[in-house]
């Protein structure tokens, strides 16, 4: 019994170190001079594809909530201009799926505590999922400098109306966060990339 809780306890952590470790995938260190209000980052957010196959989503609006979350950023100032040619770096983004239901699923989380939460959390509340597919383009080389797709949920009593926006914020927040947040690479990681 001892055997298996210390193999579990491992296997947790080994987890948890891996989820810390995928921070360092962001391309925060470009930018480390244009951060702190002195020199902006110029984004320009291209036209959002909905291929969720769910028509209450509406690709502007979740343009525009892309496009505030940028400007609300602290750690780094973005500045979303009107072309491409006016950007430091160009963003796409493509919502592959979204899927809202009246009952949580159960999504098992590290630690036994998280877990049991989770657990009745699923029973009480609704639950609403979204990916999309973000691309990050450094506008003067044309270059990808970063690409993957973001998931998030959220669990809680809300409606289908109200479950959009909600899981839009989360998830336009979580990919900057992602992409563009601190990273420690080596010098020699650095190298060739440009902007």
């Amino acid at each position: 019994m001892v055997k298996k809780l210390v193999l579990m306890f491992c296997l947790l952590s080994f987890t948890g170190l891996s989820l810390g470790l995928a921070g360092e995938e962001t391309i925060g260190y470009l930018f480390k001079d244009k951060g702190n209000g002195s020199i902006s980052v110029k984004v320009y957010v291209k036209e959002v594809i909905n291929q969720s196959g769910q028509s209450q989503i509406i690709p502007e609006t979740f343009k525009k909530k892309l496009e505030e979350s940028l400007r609300q950023r602290r750690s780094m100032d973005f500045k979303v201009v009107k072309s491409p040619a006016e950007s430091d770096v160009q963003i796409s983004a493509v919502i592959k799926s979204y899927r809202y239901s009246e009952r949580g699923t159960f999504k098992p989380n590290p630690g036994i505590g998280t877990m049991l939460l989770d657990a009745a959390a699923t029973m009480t509340q609704n639950y609403v999922e979204m990916a999309v597919e973000y691309t990050v383009v450094g506008t003067k080389a044309d270059e990808v400098l970063w690409k993957n797709t973001v998931s998030e949920y959220i669990k809680r009593k809300m409606t289908p109306e109200e479950s959009i926006p909600l899981i839009s914020d989360r998830i336009t927040k979580n990919f900057i966060w992602k992409c563009f947040g601190k990273a420690n690479l080596r010098d020699s990681d650095r190298r060739g990339i440009m902007i």
